[in-house]
């Protein structure tokens, strides 16, 4: 019923952010795995979401002209090496049937994405009514993640829906609502610093802002807090938020401080983030599992890198050997397994054209245009994004569940729509 209503439905922002929350959650209900659908028997069960993704190709094959897409000839090739990757994966070896092709099948529908979102959302006005919703999201994520601390179990598991483990001060590391923080976080920034007053006020904006880093903090999660604070700070110090806005977000900042560390619970585990963040003064003793809480580097990395020397240049692709020795802990190390150096090559060669481009209108921008700093937060938190990718848990790769695909597909197809908005800046008059 809900994918017959989308289908019938010209509200692409709404559905987007609507199946996202069916494996992103939502005030812990929900998530990853939880809503799916039992098609083939014999076979497990498919997200829900897969169903939304081929149906938003299907909508977007309709559209006879496609918008301009600056990046588009690298995602041709990026989509030529993801089959690449399939076919080698075949040759190197690849049991299990029709499971194993249908594994492959839905790690590699979620890309389509990337053809499909820029087609549906065309325009500022749908985008900013998708960061409505992702906001909401991201404020109730929010509120979970204190109730969670605070009340040591989740909303649902408060009411016996679900079990988890106790969430004991100094001992917690959950996160709710991660592709909603991050869409949620980029799209605060970027209202805060266009040179136009829109329609989020400067609080609110700085409200969600704070609400995503404590998110990260609370977490206890080292890559994501220290992503997410060096995002922030170079926003607020580069793109040139405005004096008044500052001050307004220490205001909220210190505000908010205040009523949570009147809590015993939320000073334990901010005790314990900070902790684990001081751990990491034992790589500068030369301990590189920092205090015995980093293994990546001594067990996680070498285990994966072993197997990627078998196989160099092109990796194991989608093989036996990819899903055995697979480990999203080493997000590099694992790149470099499953896509080999020419695959890491055209990832990385993709996000420095990113860069370049979008730093490159930046400086070509006159100071007054409304989204000339709105280029360089792009550009910003793209790098702390793959600052969490490379310190906390694989983001990027040639596949992967739609939890971790959307985001990013949204992501890019704003920054599309940025660069697309940029070039119609007016051209000077000329004298007669």
């Amino acid at each position: 019923l809900l994918l017959i209503l989308y289908y019938r439905s010209s509200d692409e922002p709404f559905w987007l952010v609507f199946f996202l929350t069916t494996t992103d959650g939502f005030m812990s209900f929900m998530g990853i795995y939880e809503v799916t659908i039992n098609v083939l028997p014999g076979l497990p069960s498919i997200e829900l979401v897969q169903f939304y993704i081929l149906l938003t190709l299907i909508k977007a094959s309709r559209v006879k002209k496609g918008p301009y897409i600056f990046f588009n000839r690298f995602l041709i090739v990026i989509g030529i090496y993801v089959v690449f990757m399939v076919i080698w994966g075949q040759l190197m070896g690849l049991s299990g049937g029709l499971n194993g092709y249908l594994r492959i099948v839905k790690l590699v529908l979620p890309l389509l994405l990337f053809y499909s979102l820029p087609r549906l959302l065309l325009n500022m006005s749908s985008f900013e009514r998708m960061f409505r919703f992702f906001f909401l999201i991201l404020i109730t994520g929010f509120i979970t993640q204190l109730i969670t601390v605070i009340g040591g179990d989740s909303p649902a598991g408060m009411l016996g829906i679900t079990f988890e483990q106790d969430a004991e001060p100094g001992e917690y590391r959950g996160f709710y609502n991660m592709a909603a923080t991050l869409v949620g976080l980029l799209g605060a920034l970027f209202y805060l610093s266009r040179n136009k007053k829109g329609s989020f006020g400067t609080i609110y904006l700085y409200i969600l802002v704070f609400s995503a880093f404590v998110m990260a903090l609370l977490s206890a999660t080292r890559g994501w807090i220290i992503s997410f604070s060096i995002i922030i700070l170079l926003t607020m110090a580069f793109s040139r938020v405005s004096a008044k806005g500052v001050v307004a977000f220490f205001v909220v900042l210190l505000s908010l401080s205040y009523l949570g560390w009147s809590n015993a619970r939320i000073r334990d585990q901010v005790e314990y983030s900070r902790e684990r963040l001081e751990s990491l003064e034992y790589l500068g003793e030369g301990d590189i599992t920092a205090g015995g809480t980093l293994k990546r580097l001594t067990v996680r990395g070498p285990r994966v890198m072993n197997v990627w020397k078998a196989n160099p240049v092109f990796g194991w692709g989608f093989s036996d050997t990819s899903w055995r020795y697979t480990d999203g802990h080493v997000a590099n190390q694992n790149l470099l397994m499953t896509s080999g150096i020419a695959g890491v090559i055209l990832l990385a060669s993709f996000f420095l054209f990113i860069t370049l481009r979008m730093t490159q209108r930046y400086f070509i921008l006159p100071r007054n245009h409304q989204l000339r700093n709105t280029t360089l937060v792009f550009v910003l938190f793209l790098w702390g994004w793959i600052l969490i990718h490379s310190t906390s848990g694989q983001q990027f790769s040639y596949g992967g569940v739609p939890l971790l695909i959307m985001p990013q597909a949204v992501i890019f197809s704003f920054g599309a729509l940025i660069y697309r908005e940029t070039m119609r800046m007016p051209k000077p008059l000329r004298n007669g």
